[in-house]
């Protein structure tokens, strides 16, 4: 990589793991919100929701914005109002005005997703490699912040991993800054653009692929939103001494981990191997210990939920792979908004629901409920591989 492509990647890598801080703040804070507000899992379930399709619904116009405006300028906005935000949860008093503020910085961590993913595909020439490394920083944040907001929120107070996410976006914000609107060369799109042949969209299997990352987006808000909950219920070794939260928190991060390798092999692999392919056994392989986490307990439960994470985590890479060859350049923007408005926004639906679930049938029911979603994603994901296969005969 050359000067410009790695200072991208800083940028793209650090807001990356920030913008999953901003989203995971809460779940691994659900008991100190329960007596804080007086409230209960279901309640809790729709402020994570708003967060969420405000995160999703915002990722549309953002997209568009990317092809329009540069990508760059999304990203800085994201880092100074979600950072602006997150520390005006401070002085907040009230379920509904912290709901609101969540929503607040939902929509502005909306711009995110399809900025810096817009300007990998256009900047980057190794996209696999760049989707991977940028991949890795986002499970990172995941992972990581089950446990650094168990351990702040049960210390410090649970506003104060909403105030230093805060002050950590505002400071990365201020670097953006010094990156170009369009750090792009012109060269290296030139050089592509008359490289390939015109370009033949499929619209058919852009919506089984959307309809399988819907279920994959579904998923994974269902999941990490009880994850460290789940955790804490379910966890009962000798010998450890901690209390509920911190460890949800603790054992919910150290299973998440492995999405970080999980993004690197997926990055590596899809330069290399049909991308269709590695997709749908990736999901398929999911399916299997997503279902083996509901059943499980203790040393089972934490391994199962390590092999999820891997698997869960590596397809992400891919369908950013395999969105930026099912659309033109001029077309990433808007594709990448489309994209994530359904992972993020109709997936957020499973927060709510999986609230619900968790109040009437037990937090257990949430992940039979989730891989059941999984199954779904696997037979889209299995015509989409059909579909690309017999084209390619013909």
């Amino acid at each position: 990589m050359d000067k410009d492509e790695k200072r991208i990647i800083k940028l793209t890598t650090t807001s990356h793991f920030l913008v999953h801080l901003f989203e995971g703040v809460l779940p691994p804070l659900i008991p100190l919100l329960i007596m804080e507000f007086s409230t209960d899992y279901f309640h809790l379930g729709l402020v994570v929701t708003v967060f969420s399709y405000a995160f999703g619904i915002g990722s549309l116009p953002s997209g568009y914005l990317a092809d329009r405006i540069g990508p760059r300028r999304l990203i800085t906005f994201f880092l100074f109002g979600a950072g602006i935000l997150a520390i005006g949860v401070w002085p907040t008093g009230a379920l509904i005005h912290y709901g609101i503020l969540m929503g607040g910085i939902g929509l502005f961590c909306s711009t995110y997703h399809p900025a810096s993913n817009t300007l990998i595909s256009l900047a980057i020439l190794e996209k696999g490699k760049a989707f991977g490394i940028h991949g890795i920083a986002g499970s990172l944040g995941v992972a990581s912040v089950p446990l650094l907001s168990a351990w702040i929120g049960s210390t410090l107070g649970w506003r104060t991993p909403h105030v230093v996410y805060g002050v950590i976006g505002i400071l990365v914000g201020m670097y953006s800054l010094t990156i170009p609107r369009y750090p792009a060369t012109r060269e290296k799109r030139d050089a592509e653009k008359t490289e390939k042949p015109p370009f033949s969209i499929s619209y058919l299997n852009l919506i089984v692929f959307f309809l399988s990352a819907m279920a994959l987006g579904l998923t994974y808000k269902g999941i990490m939103t009880f994850l460290p909950a789940y955790m804490g219920e379910s966890i009962h070794m000798a010998g450890l001494k901690l209390d509920k939260v911190a460890l949800g928190g603790t054992v919910a991060t150290i299973a998440l981990l492995s999405g970080a390798l999980g993004q690197y092999v997926a990055g590596r692999g899809v330069d290399r191997i049909q991308a269709e392919r590695l997709y749908l056994g990736a999901i398929l392989l999911g399916t299997v210990f997503v279902f083996l986490m509901a059943a499980a307990s203790n040393l089972i439960l934490v391994l199962s939920a390590m092999m999820y994470a891997f698997f869960y985590f590596s397809t992400q890479p891919m369908q950013n792979y395999l969105l930026s060859t099912y659309l033109p350049r001029h077309r990433h923007g808007l594709g990448y908004g489309i994209h994530f408005f359904i992972t993020f926004g109709v997936g957020s639906t499973a927060a709510a629901v999986s609230g619900y679930l968790a109040d009437h049938f037990g937090l257990r029911s949430v992940f039979y409920a989730m891989g059941g979603c999984f199954l779904f994603s696997s037979a889209m994901a299995a015509v989409l591989l059909f579909r690309v296969n017999r084209r390619t005969r013909l």
